[in-house]
């Protein structure tokens, strides 16, 4: 486990109390980058063909892969791939091809081994649990379904952050925060992006957790603001770190208000 810089405005203090945990979705609670990139990428490039560039479906998927291991952000593979390729109708093609990526069609997912184990103390110590993720809505349902999250008891709400900001991280991450009415240091960030939802949770004042793997392990930090309080390797690391997680079991059965309405009743 790697303890990153932390943080002047929001450096956690030992055993900060978190009542609520928001997690992203790809590669924070399950391998996207094993279960998912590949696929879509060839889905992609069969897009990009469609749309009219020139070259057979295993060159543009190859092209796509020499340039996602360059740099993982879309509109650079895809720029990559039509400069290679000499296509004219870039804006074309890279629209179709990054559609095609988002609405890749999802088959069998399982979550890290380590999800569900932690899943379950943070149900049992009280501790709200929501998960924001960024994508087609549709296909990161999908994806939720898959996984045999979306009925998991832990898990009160999710929350889909779409390619048009109708609705971004950050967005979500105040709407929860402003439900629970929670103070913002009672709140953490886990996801994998340091550009994306550990600046956001940065932004406003949460505790952020980097799970340092997948498809966007390589980039740096751009400035102190997406420097992640702690960075671990496995989502398993997390319970460990210096937090105390909601309540204990038995104060949690003694704040419990349905309990108390089967005892008024």
């Amino acid at each position: 486990m790697k303890n990153s810089k932390h943080r002047a405005t929001a450096t956690p203090t030992p055993k900060s109390l978190i009542r609520c945990v928001i997690f992203d979705l790809d590669d924070t609670l399950y391998d996207n980058l094993g279960q998912r990139v590949r696929p879509a990428h060839r889905h992609a490039a069969q897009a990009m063909i469609k749309a009219g560039l020139k070259g057979t479906l295993e060159a543009v998927y190859r092209a796509r892969m020499r340039a996602f291991h360059h740099d993982p952000m879309l509109r650079h593979i895809d720029s990559a791939v039509c400069r290679q390729f000499g296509a004219t109708n870039i804006d074309e093609i890279s629209r179709a091809a990054r559609d095609a990526y988002f609405h890749c069609p999802v088959g069998k997912l399982s979550p890290f081994r380590g999800t569900i184990p932690l899943l379950n103390l943070l149900h049992v110590r009280g501790v709200k649990v929501f998960i924001v993720t960024f994508g087609e809505p549709k296909i990161q349902r999908e994806k939720v379904r898959a996984l045999g999250l979306e009925k998991h008891p832990a898990i009160d709400k999710i929350f889909c952050a779409d390619r048009n900001n109708l609705l971004t991280k950050e967005g979500a991450f105040q709407i929860i925060q402003q439900e629970l009415d929670l103070p913002a240091n009672q709140v953490l960030i886990v996801g994998d992006r340091a550009m994306s939802e550990i600046r956001a949770g940065n932004d406003l004042g949460m505790h952020t957790v980097r799970l340092r793997r997948g498809e966007f392990a390589s980039q740096h930090p751009q400035g102190r603001e997406e420097e992640a309080d702690y960075e671990v390797n496995t989502i398993s690391e997390v319970r460990k770190l210096p937090f105390t997680w909601g309540i204990s079991l038995s104060r949690a059965k003694r704040r419990n208000p349905i309990s108390r309405e089967k005892r008024k009743g």
